[in-house]
């Protein structure tokens, strides 16, 4: 293993360090599949001499226009160099560039538009472990204030050793601390100027595909594969949080954890902790730690990754599901519309409604409050199958978050009984210390999505703007739960264990309904049988020999009494 430090880097050329940089290492840059480049988006942030002014006709002056400054660069070496032009022209207060790839330019940065991925990452802001209160900020739109509140990250004793350390020292550090929660050795470790950020580079780019519907198509083409997968953004994402919740003490920052996150350039200059700035730089390499993507996923989530033929059957069966439901439904609907039809033409007729028998109205089975509830307790069923009855670090925010989110349902008149209920339900499996710490913020998104439900603006069909509505599928997925695990569960299982014990309960009761009206069991009528009995087997000839004997003897006693009388 060839450890490589900031000291070493200074003495090298600077062609040399660009070679060895994630960031400037061109040559593992990836490509569209047209063979043109990919671009990164860089992000930064004008300082005020010279940010762009405009003219403004009303006034007649020159005004301040936007500080911020967006422009996606090629990954070749040319999109590099105008890269550190910007480093170099000194006119940025802050320069970010986005740690995942685009095929082309586009006005906007979302995780949607991402081509490829090729390491993943992890961002520290160590420097907020030494302070002792912190500002959440308010909503002056809704009237919510800044306020002050105790910092539950505060540890003066690991910031204390933080200060102490040179560069080099700050990078050991950290790699130790990653060794410690089992955490594969970084790749890269980048001193950010008010924190560090980790690197793990994989060896093969993760290239990620999407299938866009054309404009105004409604349903998919009948040769249509449903991806039932989920996409890589969805997996680094995963591992972001499972990382970022190991190392959840050295405030590991939750934002960065999404896929069209944007972290400092090595290189730039960061100028919010002090006004002469501290430059973001590299001080720790080691081009042995690589991973591939699998591997990685493997070692951080503990999941194997999926085969492409067992994704392929997999999405052929959801597509024959879905095709059913949609039969199904459109069955159901031509049933309801005449039983509508003939309860109007009967009010129509008897207009005082004297004769009109009111159709049973049949009682949900699936309510949400009863939904929640049984996925509720799967999730302390399966917290006692994994680890003995208390969910392990790692997890807990997970459980958590579905558990709120399964029980949004039925809060939706009075939200503010949410999270107190579900952190009543979940004390069984999820510690105090995290319930009193971290439950409250991290499934604050979850209150409020339930509490501007009449303000959420018109989603897509299939979806719900006011909640996170996980299938059970989704669920299964997201735990990893299986098939060992959901024999012991009662919601959370897949739709062919939930189909095999239907059939068991259908023949259970067809069992019973055959017992009341006379039937008899099998081994009553069978009794002692020639067929149970099976004398053939006792004289060592076949049933047919057996058969053909007993027939002879009974056609000679018949021609005997015959002869005698």
């Amino acid at each position: 293993m060839r450890n490589i430090c900031i000291k070493e880097i200074e003495d090298s050329n600077e062609d040399q360090e660009n070679i060895l940089s994630t960031f400037w290492d061109v040559s593992r840059f990836p490509q569209n599949r047209d063979g043109s480049a990919c671009y990164v988006s860089i992000l930064g942030f004008w300082k005020d001499f010279w940010r762009p002014k405009f003219y403004d006709p009303l006034t007649k002056e020159h005004r301040p226009g936007n500080r911020v400054f967006r422009r996606y660069f090629p990954a070749t070496e040319e999109g590099m160099n105008g890269i550190r032009e910007l480093i170099d022209s000194n006119k940025f207060e802050d320069l970010y560039r986005s740690q995942a790839f685009f095929p082309k330019i586009r006005k906007t940065q979302r995780k949607e538009d991402i081509s490829a991925i090729s390491h993943a990452w992890l961002d520290l802001d160590i420097n907020k472990i030494g302070e002792k209160r912190k500002l959440i900020k308010g909503d002056k739109s809704k009237g919510i204030p800044d306020r002050w509140v105790d910092n539950a990250h505060y540890r003066p004793d690991l910031f204390a050793e933080w200060q102490a350390l040179d560069d080099a020292g700050k990078a050991q550090w950290l790699v130790q601390h990653c060794v410690t929660h089992e955490i594969p050795n970084p790749t890269e470790v980048v001193l950010s100027g008010g924190g560090a950020y980790l690197l793990w580079q994989f060896t093969d780019t993760v290239f990620i595909s999407r299938r866009r519907r054309k404009a105004g198509q409604k349903n998919p083409p009948g040769n249509f594969v449903p991806k039932i997968a989920r996409s890589y953004i969805d997996v680094i994402e995963d591992i972001h949080r499972n990382l970022r919740n190991r190392l959840d003490y050295l405030m590991a920052d939750i934002t960065p954890c999404s896929a069209q996150t944007v972290l400092r350039i090595p290189g730039s200059i960061n100028y919010k902790y002090s006004y002469l700035g501290h430059e973001c730089r590299t001080a720790y390499f080691n081009p042995d730690n690589r991973y591939t993507s699998d591997e990685f996923k493997q070692l951080v989530l503990g999941v194997a990754p999926y085969q492409g033929a067992e994704r392929y059957q997999q999405a052929k069966a959801i597509d024959a599901i879905r095709a059913k439901a949609r039969k199904q439904g459109e069955k159901t609907y031509r049933d309801n519309a005449l039983k509508w039809s003939q309860k109007g033409s009967q009010k129509a007729e008897n207009p005082g409604n004297d004769n009109v028998v009111g159709f049973p109205v049949k009682a949900s089975k699936n309510s949400p409050y009863r939904q929640s509830r049984r996925i509720i307790s799967d999730l302390k069923t399966l917290a006692r199958i994994r680890w003995g009855g208390i969910v392990m670090k790692g997890y807990r925010d997970m459980f958590c978050h579905i558990a709120v989110s399964m029980a949004s349902a039925h809060f939706q008149n009075n939200p503010d009984e949410l999270l107190p209920y579900v952190k009543a339900q979940m004390e069984d499996i999820i510690p105090s210390d995290y319930l009193q710490r971290h439950f409250d913020g991290d499934n604050i998104t979850s209150l409020k999505k339930l509490m501007t439900a009449g303000e959420a603006p018109v989603v897509k069909p299939g979806f719900c703007s006011w909640r996170y509505a996980y299938s059970i599928d989704r669920i299964i997925e997201k735990l990893a739960i299986t098939e060992a695990e959901m024999k012991h569960l009662d919601c959370l299982v897949s739709k062919g264990i939930k189909r095999n014990r239907k059939n068991d309960t259908n023949r259970q009761k067809d069992e019973e309904k055959r017992r009341k009206a006379g039937a008899v069991e099998r081994e009553s009528y069978e009794g002692n049988s020639l067929s149970k009995m099976k004398p053939w087997e006792a004289e060592g000839i076949s049933r047919k020999t057996w058969y053909k004997k007993r027939k002879l003897e009974a056609s000679s006693v018949h021609e005997s009494i015959k002869n005698i009388g």
